[in-house]
Formats: structure tokens, sequence, C-alpha cells
């Protein structure tokens, strides 16, 4: 339990960060924004990954030098597991000198709503530009407005509603995605709505990258010469445990037994739960903890089969058209509290409600029937990605930084 003055100094310290946050968003407006100052946010800071991190690589591709100012917010604890490129600069997540880099900067890039530095005063200034590449792609759990439960929370509401207001771009990558943005966030118009695929899905397209992912996770975790499943299960609202209990002995001999080979389970659990990570993954000689490795997408580039519940991770997966498996016990529960877009039966992936379900779905498995219904899932959502996003988001940026008008405070 936390003690009394511990207890006492967090309060202090949000006291203390009410008054002085938005006293400082008022003195930093007085500073003349930067043009090139890009500005890039990966859900709250969680270190070097998803959307943003492509976005950064393909402006560092195209050169840098005297163009672009390139920030990167980064919580403490995630800073040194955040390997980030010289041409990037680090700012921690939260402190007064991220302020002042929103408020000075020409554009923001981010993939979750800026409810935290909104709450503290931040308001998108005339000449800045917001462009926001959601954390999901055709997810099926749904979110923000459409989730009855999140509007009870006044305070995230308000914020967010302020924040979505204030994008410019919507970065999607699918049609389905498009109806999703203009259901469960706000004031999202067509015009702003970019249909360019998400960069982090880039990496599936390019077997030289896919190769290079594979071997910086297989190096990082002493892996060689084996077959790698990842299990990357969402969090759930409560906070329940009890929905990641996987049999792993009886999965990885089914495993071997259906598809050859000697498997390792790497476990990488949602940034909500990531501590918790010692009462949810197991200890073993084939079980490997990679929940805090900084980029999923090579995880999901370097396995050679996934296993989730309702995280949209098995729809980027899902490109490389490899094996998904659903292990979903609490599914019933889990659509009263959050709800689906869909019915869960309807995605491609074998769906299992419990371990002797999971086992015989491995069994099972037939590549000949999977694969048409990957295909026919991507074809009904109108997904688009062709391995470009990159490419198209960093136009955009350039093409926002190369048309602004003169920039004054």
């Amino acid at each position: 339990m936390p003690s009394p003055l511990y207890e006492y100094l967090i309060c202090v310290k949000a006291f203390l960060c009410r008054v002085f946050f938005p006293i400082s968003c008022a003195i930093f407006a007085h500073f003349q924004i930067q043009r090139g100052k890009i500005v890039f946010e990966n859900y709250k800071g969680k270190g070097y990954g998803c959307n943003p991190k492509y976005v950064a690589q393909e402006l560092i591709k195209r050169g840098t030098a005297g163009k672009y100012d390139l920030v990167w917010l980064v919580s403490r604890k995630d800073l040194n597991r955040s390997a980030l490129p010289s041409e990037i600069r680090a700012v921690r997540y939260g402190s007064l000198k991220s302020l002042f880099e929103y408020v000075t900067a020409q554009v923001w890039v981010s993939n979750y709503h800026k409810v935290f530095f909104v709450r503290r005063g931040l308001r998108k200034r005339e000449n800045q530009f917001y462009v926001q590449m959601w954390h999901g792609s055709l997810g099926i759990k749904k979110i923000d407005i459409d989730v009855p439960a999140l509007k009870q929370d006044k305070k995230w509401l308000r914020a967010s509603v302020i924040s979505s207001g204030m994008t410019d771009f919507w970065i999607s990558n699918s049609s389905f995605e498009t109806s999703v943005y203009k259901t469960a966030f706000w004031k999202v118009k067509d015009e702003s709505v970019r249909l360019y695929g998400h960069p982090r899905n880039d990496i599936f397209f390019d077997a030289e990258r896919m190769r290079c992912a594979r071997q910086k996770v297989v190096v990082s975790y002493g892996v060689k010469g084996k077959k790698l499943l990842l299990y990357a299960p969402t969090f759930r609202e409560d906070d329940r445990i009890d929905c990641y209990r996987i049999d792993y002995c009886d999965l990885i001999e089914h495993m071997k037994c259906r598809f050859g080979g000697e498997w390792i389970i790497l476990v990488r659990l949602h940034p909500r739960i990531q501590d918790k990570a010692a009462e949810i993954v197991p200890s073993g000689a084939n079980i490997v903890d990679v929940t805090w490795y900084a980029d999923i997408q090579e995880l999901l580039a370097a396995a050679d089969c996934l296993i989730t519940d309702y995280s949209s991770c098995a729809f980027d997966f899902m490109l490389t058209r490899r094996p998904v498996f659903l292990f979903a016990t609490d599914v019933q529960q889990y659509d009263m509290e959050r709800g689906f877009y869909y019915p869960l039966e309807t995605t491609p992936f074998p769906l299992a409600r419990d371990n002797a379900e999971l086992m015989k779905n491995v069994d099972a498995f037939d590549e000949a029937v999977y694969l048409p219904k990957v295909e026919a899932f991507l074809k009904e959502k109108g997904c688009m990605e062709d391995g470009h996003a990159s490419e198209r988001v960093a136009d955009l940026i350039e093409q926002i930084v190369g048309k602004a008008k003169s920039i004054d405070g």
C-alpha cells in the first residue's frame, strides 16, 4: 500500500500541474511556431513504435538535415527501452518541456487523443496541423463514443472532444475504419480522412524488413532456430486476469504436432497491463515475456503464428497471411462491457472459448480454407494496405511544411 506521504506528494504534484501547466501554455503561446518542427507521440509516451515510428523513419530516409526538427515524446520508464535514431530528439512525455514542444511545433503526429495535454491547457494554434493515425485498424472492439461506459467519464469525454476537434487529418486504412472514425470520434469531416493505409503495416509488404525484424527479435531473446508463436491479448476494463490462462505446455505440443519444429511462445501484454506481467506470464523454458519490447510490429513481423483475443493486432498480422487464432474465454462478458462492431465469428480466425477448443482449432487448421477467408474479409472491409502508407503520410507532412504561410507568434 502507498504510504500517506507518497499519496500526499502525488496530490501536490497533480495540483501543481493543474495550476502551472495552463499558465505555461499561455506563456509558451507567445513563442514563435517553428517551421519544420514535428512532434511525435505513441500512445501516451509508450516508446518508439506504431504508426508515428514508421512516418519518422520515412522522413529520416528522405533527409532531415536543416529541414526538420523531429521530437519524440516518451515516458520516463520507456525512455531507456526506446533506441531513438540520432535524428530524433527525445523529450519526456508529460514534462513542461513536452508541452513547450507541442505549443511551438508546426505538425503534431499521434496515434491517440491528446487528453493529458488538453486537460492541462494545450490548444492548437493557427498554422499548426494535427495528423492522427489511430493505433488500431479494422479493429473489432468498439472505441470512444461507441462505448457507452466511456461516456461516463466526463473529464475524459470533454478532453477527447477537444482533441478530436483539433485534428486536421485522420489516416485510415479502409472504408470500414473510416466509418468507425465518423461514429466513434467527433467532428470528423469527409475531407479530413485520408485513405493512405497505416504506416506501421508497410513492414509486412517488404521481405527484407521482415527478415531484419525477425533477426532482431531472435537475437534479442536468444531464440535462434525456433518457430515463434506470439500471444498478444488486450486489456480488460476491470483489470481481471483470469482470461489469460492459456495452457502453454499443451499449446506448444499441439503447435509442434500440427506445424512441425520447436516452438517458443512470446507473450506481449497491452500497455495498460504491462505492470501485471509477473502475474500473467508464467515462467518456463519455452515462454518468453516480450511485453517491454518497444515495437510490436517487429514482433508481428518475426512471428510465425499469432494468438490474441480482441486486439486489433490480429488485423495487422493477417496481412502476412500467417495463422491467427483467437482465445476469448470471456467473449460474452466483453461484448456486454465493451461491444463489438461485428461478430467475432465473422473474422477469418478460428475462435476458442477455452483451452480444449484452442487445441482443436490448432489441430484442425487448414491453410486452404483460411487464406480465402482472409482475402474475402479484407475485400469486404475495403482494406487498401499496399506497403506505401509511410510515403503517403510523409508526402502530406512535406506538403504541410512546404506550403505553410509565414509563421509568426
